[in-house]
């Protein structure tokens, strides 16, 4: 391998920045960029403990695809494929920020670079070219990467078997998944599972259950995530229960259940899994820390908005915000269009009436078990005996029996018919976490009569995670807004919420939570 040093102009800091970072072991560069060692042909977080290597000896790259195609292996001491999210955070506005998040979704796990790109609207060699532009590797690599990342997490934090791991990590077969982290680690998968912590497998093969601590950048303000969603919980679909968030998901193998609440570490997230399908570990990971924001980069966003007067004071009393995620669209826009123009007890009945009319009448709420140890997250019951939640009905169970749960005006039941034909014809093709389907999908939205601004913002905000979506319509936020003297009218707030970009759907939340009801609608209700 050469020594010779290679400082990238478009992907890491500049070469003396990034040294005085692996020099103090910065952690808040963990994730920012990798370095390559070239005496010993590793690469690790910036953080790394081990010894700084001399200047002559490291490379710095963006990503850790670009590391591994240059043949270097993971540190074993600091793990840098531990590190959360992406392997290089994705701009949803660039086509290699679409790309990646794509194939975080797994999208190569069940189709083609080619079905990739049409799905993207432009040409394999674009893609790949615009890729290694971009991050320094093409499409397959950054796949393999995340196929790597994936079984290392399991493999480090699960009981599961290796085949199960394999599969779960979007392998095609055992002998790819053995031939790559021997390639990419140097050593075989048992050999990597050092750092296994407890869980527990339902079957022999597909049902399984495990509970696992997702990394974060920063703390997680867990508390303000469980009171966004209390009132918002549906009977029979979700609930908070003794400080966990516990909901049904749909995935693309089966049904489960995902649970999560606080770590005794405030950088983590203690989740429980319980799955009809083993293979379906990954999407459900996915889905897990998207719901809580896991990926955002929280230090940067406090530091940003502490700055802003009127939220100097926000901030930090209430560290490590994060954008409450939702499971599906369809759930976020039936949540905010049912809510519009009726009080609110109304809109949630109409939910409720949903729910039971595709599911039946909701069980009563399960008890959660007694937790097995101090700061162990309880464990939710064993696959296939709860019963007593159901994932939130699909698009065409809406739209097929819309006359029965829906009470109201002709022309609201209109909007709610074209959005469920628009959500039932997506919903077969798209992957839970395919954010570029759901952005495709509230593009087509927008153009149906009846769905304005602030439904898209508020289905933006819930489902993609937008950092900045524009709330400034929305009567809850003025109303805190005028109580503290910041904004008279919607145009004040507007401007008012200008002064946080990138990140106004982090200023709404915390001025949200400094109101005693959840998030309102343009009316002043709250879906």
């Amino acid at each position: 391998m050469s020594t010779t040093r290679v400082v990238e102009q478009d992907g890491p800091p500049p070469f003396d920045v990034a040294y005085a970072a692996i020099h103090t072991r910065d952690t808040r560069f963990d994730g920012r960029f990798y370095t390559t060692v070239l005496s010993t042909g590793i690469y690790c977080r910036p953080s790394c403990p081990s010894r700084t290597p001399k200047p002559s000896n490291v490379a710095f790259v963006k990503t850790a695809a670009k590391a591994q195609a240059a043949g270097f292996r993971p540190c074993l001491r600091c793990f840098p494929e531990a590190l959360p999210g992406p392997a290089s955070s994705p701009d949803m506005a660039t086509l290699a920020g679409r790309a990646l998040a794509a194939i975080e979704a797994g999208a190569l796990d069940t189709g083609s670079v080619g079905d990739l790109s049409r799905r993207l609207g432009t040409s394999t060699r674009t893609l790949n070219r615009t890729l290694i532009s971009d991050t320094g590797v093409g499409a397959v690599q950054h796949a393999r990467t995340r196929r790597a990342r994936t079984a290392f997490r399991l493999l480090t934090s699960t009981d599961l078997e290796i085949s199960q791991i394999a599969f779960a990590a979007g392998f095609g077969s055992i002998r790819t998944f053995n031939e790559t982290i021997q390639q990419v680690f140097g050593r075989p998968p048992g050999r990597l599972r050092v750092a296994a912590q407890s869980s527990s497998l339902a079957t022999d093969r597909v049902p399984a259950r495990l509970n696992l601590a997702l990394q974060a950048r920063g703390p997680i303000d867990v508390d303000s995530l469980l009171e966004f969603y209390a009132p918002r919980t549906l009977a029979g679909v979700d609930a908070v229960q003794d400080s966990l968030y516990v909901t049904a998901v749909r995935l693309r193998h089966g049904t489960g259940e995902l649970a999560f609440g606080a770590n005794d570490s405030p950088d983590t997230l203690r989740v429980s899994l319980a799955l009809d399908d083993a293979a379906d570990l990954n999407e459900a990971i996915s889905l897990a820390r998207r719901m809580a924001d896991l990926d955002a980069d929280s230090p940067g966003i406090d530091a940003a908005l502490s700055s802003l007067p009127w939220l100097r004071d926000d901030v930090p009393e209430h560290p490590g915000i994060r954008l409450p995620g939702e499971p599906t669209l369809t759930e976020s826009l039936l949540r905010a269009i049912v809510t519009q123009q009726v009080s609110v007890a109304s809109g949630r009945a109409q939910l409720r009436r949903l729910v039971a009319t595709v599911h039946g009448a909701p069980d009563a709420p399960a008890e959660p078990g007694a937790p097995e140890a101090p700061g162990e997250l309880t464990r939710l019951p064993d696959v296939g005996h709860s019963g007593s939640l159901r994932p939130f009905p699909t698009a065409a169970q809406a739209l097929q029996r819309l006359p029965e749960w829906f009470r109201g005006p002709a022309t609201r039941q209109e909007t709610l018919r074209q959005i469920l034909e628009l959500l039932s014809a997506d919903e077969p093709h798209a992957p839970v976490d395919d954010a570029a389907a759901r952005e495709a999908t509230l593009d087509e939205a927008s153009r149906i009569k009846g769905i304005g601004p602030w439904t898209l913002a508020y289905a933006r905000l819930r489902t993609l995670g937008d950092p900045d979506v524009d709330l400034s319509g929305d009567a809850a936020l003025l109303s805190v807004a005028r109580s503290r003297g910041l904004a008279a009218d919607r145009a004040d707030l507007m401007h008012l919420m200008e002064a946080a970009r990138p990140w106004r759907s982090y200023a709404a939340l915390h001025l949200w939570r400094t109101h005693s009801h959840p998030t309102a609608d343009q009316n002043g209700r709250r879906p």
